[in-house]
């Protein structure tokens, strides 16, 4: 494998996507399922945050230039939601080992079809609106991206003193085509800290959303990440070996697996953007949120005339500024309540208070850690 940079090209990049679809959406238990996580969840909407996703990012790039980065208890449903797909898009990840593996195993597919290729990295759970604003932040940061040939993170504006986003401070000076030069990331800071952070000039929340040249993310990951790059350069190999069946070939399997697990766990944020020199920002300006809780459910639904958002059927007397989500054809009826999320399903009922949305992972850790309630995880 090589990583060579490209100075000159003699005909324009073509954009590829990697949509990160491995995550366990957590928060939104009970809903969101091992067996379907909240990316593959409609959440009362018409289609899946996945689906929505990949029909967002057509636009600017075709289905064939999309890779699916996901998990073994995933593949099969996001094969289903995304048939358009090619097969040997649809990259499954013998184990988990965060982002920075998941990335690389990406963009070693990627480079075997198209060596120059620049590469946007997207989750495929995030929420944005209106998507003009997205397409216009994406051609500033494939522009950046080319000409510096740097790591570029789509920042946006913070709108409260979060605590579960990473922050990006720029340096204060614009660089064309419309970006900035990183100076640090901050990751998720406690909420004293966090507030102090969005009162400085040009701080921003790390989107999760990256763009650059394939051959100049892996070039980083060498200098950052060795360890994750040996491997990575054995899984080429390997691929190599498969032919054009690439990753899904299954005489390649074994050996792929082996190696796979192999690999450090380490997120790409911390392995390499926070360590690196070639890292800038492009501040978005769309509507964003990466539906991190039940709160979040508040951007794709409407409330009613006492602020609740209600997704199924719900009768409240006397219940203010909550949310419920239901079964369909199960009533959830209320009575003074107030602030509230109220989930339900067949097997499980979450309660809890909206200020402690965040604190769903925490129960789900707790069932984790218990033989007899880890069924109500899968």
């Amino acid at each position: 494998m090589t990583t060579r940079r490209v100075i000159h090209r003699s005909r324009p990049a073509r954009l590829w996507t990697v949509i990160m679809a491995g995550g366990s959406g957590e928060r939104l238990w009970p809903l969101s399922r091992k067996s379907h996580p909240k990316q593959t969840l409609k959440l009362g909407a018409r289609r899946t945050l996945l689906q929505v996703t990949a029909e967002r990012l057509k636009r600017i790039c075709p289905i064939n230039r999309t890779v699916v980065v996901t998990t073994r208890n995933q593949a099969e449903l996001i094969a289903r939601q995304l048939p358009r797909l090619p097969k040997r898009h649809l990259l499954v990840e013998p184990a988990s080992r965060n982002t920075a593996a998941a990335v690389g195993l990406g963009t070693l597919a990627i480079l075997r079809e198209d060596p120059e290729a620049v590469i946007l990295v997207a989750p495929a759970d995030h929420i944005i609106e209106p998507a003009s604003a997205f397409y216009r932040t994406v051609r500033t940061a494939v522009a950046l991206a080319t000409k510096q040939e740097g790591l570029v993170c789509l920042g946006i504006k913070p709108s409260y003193p979060a605590t579960g986003f990473g922050y990006i401070e720029p340096i204060q000076r614009r660089v064309p085509p419309g970006g900035f030069q990183v100076k640090r990331f901050l990751e998720k800071p406690d909420v004293v800290t966090a507030r102090k952070l969005i009162r400085r000039p040009g701080m921003s929340w790390n989107s999760g959303i990256f763009c650059w040249q394939g051959a100049v993310i892996m070039e980083e990951i060498r200098l950052w990440l060795p360890r994750l790059y040996a491997g990575l350069t054995a899984i080429d190999r390997v691929l190599g070996s498969a032919g054009g069946a690439g990753l899904n070939a299954p005489r390649v399997q074994g050996r792929l697996n082996q190696l796979y697990r192999g690999l450090p766990s380490i997120s790409i944020d911390v392995g390499v953007l926070e360590r690196s020199r070639r890292v800038w920002m492009v501040p978005a300006r769309f509507l964003w949120d990466d539906v991190g809780s039940w709160n979040s459910l508040g951007i794709l639904h409407g409330r009613d005339a006492d602020g609740n958002i209600v997704v199924g059927s719900h009768l409240g007397i006397s219940t203010e500024n909550s949310i419920v989500v239901g079964a369909p054809g199960h009533l959830i009826a209320t009575a003074g309540l107030r602030d509230l999320v109220i989930v339900q399903t067949p097997d499980a009922t979450l309660v809890c208070h909206k200020a402690q949305a965040q604190g769903v992972r925490k129960l789900v850790a707790a069932m984790a850690a218990s033989a007899k309630l880890r069924k109500y995880l899968s």
